[in-house]
């Protein structure tokens, strides 16, 4: 069996581990509220939670948010983040968004898609994309962070992590409506169908 980067084989073992990755910043937070604008009860879909933070701040704007990721340990420190925060927040649950059947999710569409250091990872990132856009309501935004590759300095050892030019003109192409912003290595981008 070949382990693929999207696979819950993949990543439960580093969120069991304990690794955790780089905390949703200020100005993320602003840009995606200035993108998504208030949820009013909404629905919105975070693939790849991991801890849950980003699910968290759809949350906060209103939107009634569903954090999922491949790896139970993510689900579970995303839990036990908003146990810990005393928040009613979003709800969690365990999936392959890649692989699962869509109709498992608990809404057939929503308002907001959001994918957070997720997309580098998608290992048929055309079909990943298909997907997403099956999940959509119109009008809705599909919410990308991720970093670019090479924008790291010259002797970080992730200097290779992130999308190149091609995969970023994957990401980009077919949408009517494509805004993005850059901060420090990563690029957020707001696409609309």
């Amino acid at each position: 069996m070949t382990t693929t980067t999207a696979s819950a084989a993949h990543w439960e073992p580093v969120w069991a581990g304990g690794r955790r990755y780089r905390q949703v910043t200020e100005a993320e937070r602003t840009w995606l509220a200035d993108q998504v604008g208030p949820g009013r009860g909404r629905p919105a879909l975070d693939i790849g939670t991991g801890e849950g933070a980003l699910a968290r701040h759809l949350h906060r704007l209103g939107y009634r948010t569903t954090g999922i990721d491949v790896a139970p340990s993510a689900i579970a420190a995303a839990r036990d983040t908003g146990a810990a925060q005393c928040d009613d927040g979003p709800t969690w649950q365990v999936m392959d968004f890649a692989e699962d059947d869509l109709r498992s999710l608990p809404d057939p569409a929503y308002a907001v898609v959001a994918c957070r250091l997720v997309y580098r990872w998608m290992d048929d990132k055309p079909a990943f994309l298909y997907r997403v856009r099956q999940v959509l309501a119109p009008g809705a935004t599909f919410w990308v962070v991720t970093e670019i590759a090479g924008r790291r300095e010259a002797g970080d050892p992730r200097r290779h992590l992130g999308i190149g030019p091609a995969e970023a003109e994957i990401l980009t192409a077919g949408w009517s409506v494509v805004r993005s912003a850059d901060l420090d290595v990563l690029r957020c981008y707001a696409l609309r169908p």
